[in-house]
């Protein structure tokens, strides 16, 4: 007669080293994303010039004329947080290149400034990857991101083609400024957890379309930035 097999389970366990670390990262997301969402009592000083309060891009740059200014548009102003400022004009110089310049300013929520990254795809632009430009401004190097971008446009005829542009994007806080979309959130991070601080960003896109090359095209956007550095911290001068 066959003996009966009999199964013994193995001695219980407890949560392994990988498990571990896992509900540590999980444990510790949580408390910076409660961190992040609860009332912060402290809000930082902006980085950038403001004028009665609201963010300010200025007539003149140097050589360069500014169109009227503009703000956020209504589409805008229905996603984003209602204490969210921006600022926009067209520029122009004597040798006729024209850019677009956009200044947005968060509030005390930290969904006021995403990628830009986003929004480009959104508009339909295409970009083969984001690099890292230094322009010397305002006695100290700035660091900005560029991309170099195109985007299809069909002609009346019906024929297709593509537009080129150089675009430029940076952040600017207090005392801070990073072309790096995590660095910002990382500061923020940071600022909201250790010192109960909400860091008022502001987010800077230049662009430009290409008439000649990229090259050159982002030779004229280091002039415009040069330009309008000087007027746009807090300390400027009045107009």
């Amino acid at each position: 007669m066959t003996e009966p097999i009999t199964t013994f389970a193995p001695p219980a366990r407890g949560p392994s080293a990988r498990q571990l670390v896992i509900l540590v990262v999980i444990l510790g997301a949580g408390i910076v994303f409660t961190a992040l969402t609860s009332d912060v009592s402290r809000i930082s000083e902006p980085g950038v010039r403001l004028i009665d309060g609201q963010p300010f891009l200025p007539e003149k740059a140097g050589a360069w004329a500014g169109g009227e200014m503009t703000g956020l548009t209504p589409d805008e102003r229905a996603i984003l947080p209602s204490d969210t400022e921006g600022a926009r004009r067209i520029y122009k110089d004597p040798a006729g290149h024209e850019l677009f310049c956009s200044l947005v300013l968060a509030g005390r929520d930290v969904t006021s400034i995403h990628r830009p990254e986003l929004c480009l795809r959104g508009q339909g632009w295409e970009w083969g990857g984001v690099t890292v430009a230094e322009i010397p401004a305002a006695g100290h190097p700035l660091k900005v991101s560029r991309l170099d971008a195109v985007h299809a446009v069909q002609a009346k005829d019906g024929r297709t083609g593509q537009a080129q542009s150089v675009f430029v994007y940076w952040f600017v806080g207090k005392d801070r400024t990073t072309p790096y979309h995590w660095q910002r959130i990382l500061w923020t991070t940071m600022d909201r957890v250790f010192h109960n601080r909400n860091h008022r960003w502001a987010y800077f896109l230049i662009n430009a379309p290409v008439t000649t090359s990229q090259d050159d095209t982002m030779q004229v956007i280091t002039r415009f930035v040069q330009d309008l550095s000087p007027a746009l911290t807090p300390d400027a001068a009045q107009p």
